[in-house]
């Protein structure tokens, strides 16, 4: 199919008429009519029937729209590498980061890096942690900073800064006079469980089983920022990697390491398969800087 003929295809299939995808598409309706005989003659077979009044896909024209929609978004993603290519000759970086460091490190970072290079544009986005690593290698980032467990370097990643999870808790709850502090001294009604990433919350579960048993009356979020404040205001505690509360405003709060110690680390991921690129290098030496000066 030519980009035009998918474009068609799917509009049909979305939208279940010739008129209304002649509409979107600002074509007459026999163009439409035109273009949908002809990928049926490529096809060899039939894509729609009518039924009711709409156009109803076939069981072969479903399947078709599946591997058609990809095809279409794909090149929809080329077209705007070519545009962005086309728009910063000068040259432009493009950073995402887990939430706590998109909101508390990345606009320092973005400063610092423009102080080496003024004339970059810069696109800084905030993602899930455990969609950081598909969005780098999908292309739609240059780099990425995702808290991964354990501390190994892999490839295409850099290690930026090294650390473990820890308990933060009201600086007025019992436990803040304790100089750590063991699963075994948190009573369960207390802990506030943080559920975005399936892979901290297995590396937690393998060392603690009965953190999986929580009770019904139990706090749930997915957000660090979210059980950080639901700590604030006497809501027990929570069980976070350390790089969640660098740069928080942590009045009031207490961090104590959390026993058994749990290693976590940033890691910088790279879409390029090779050697980074120096804008790339640069902003990953940023980072490890901001990362040691704010470090707990």
């Amino acid at each position: 199919m030519t980009p035009k003929q998918l474009e068609v295809f799917i509009s049909v299939v979305q939208l279940g008429s010739v008129n209304a995808a002649a509409q979107q598409l600002a074509m007459s309706q026999p163009s439409v009519s035109k273009i949908l005989s002809l990928i049926e003659q490529q096809m060899g077979f039939n894509l729609f029937e009518r039924y009711k009044g709409k156009m109803q896909p076939t069981p072969e024209a479903n399947e078709l729209y599946k591997e058609a929609q990809r095809v279409f978004l794909d090149r929809l993603r080329f077209e705007r590498f070519i545009d962005h290519m086309r728009q910063y000759r000068v040259g432009q970086l493009r950073v995402c980061a887990t939430p706590a460091l998109a909101l508390n490190l990345l606009p320092r970072a973005v400063a610092r890096f423009r102080q080496t290079f003024p004339d970059y544009g810069i696109v800084a986005d905030m993602c899930l942690n455990n969609e950081i690593e598909e969005s780098v290698k999908g292309g739609r980032y240059d780099l990425g900073f995702v808290v991964k467990p354990g501390c190994e370097q892999g490839e295409n990643q850099l290690i930026v800064s090294k650390g473990e999870m820890v308990c933060v808790l009201s600086e007025q709850h019992v436990l803040a006079t304790k100089a750590e502090v063991c699963w075994q001294d948190i009573e369960p009604r207390e802990l506030v469980f943080i559920t975005t990433d399936a892979r901290l919350v297995a590396m937690i579960a393998e060392a603690v089983p009965e953190f999986r048993q929580r009770q019904v009356a139990a706090i749930e979020t997915n957000r660090y920022s979210i059980a950080i404040n639901m700590v604030r205001y006497n809501n027990g505690v929570t069980i976070v990697d350390r790089f969640s509360i660098q740069g928080c405003d942590m009045t009031g709060l207490a961090v104590r390491p959390f026993r058994p110690a749990l290693n976590v680390s940033v890691v910088a991921m790279s879409d390029s398969p090779g050697a980074m690129s120096q804008p790339g290098e640069e902003f990953v030496r940023v980072m490890k800087a901001l990362m040691a000066e704010t470090a707990f």
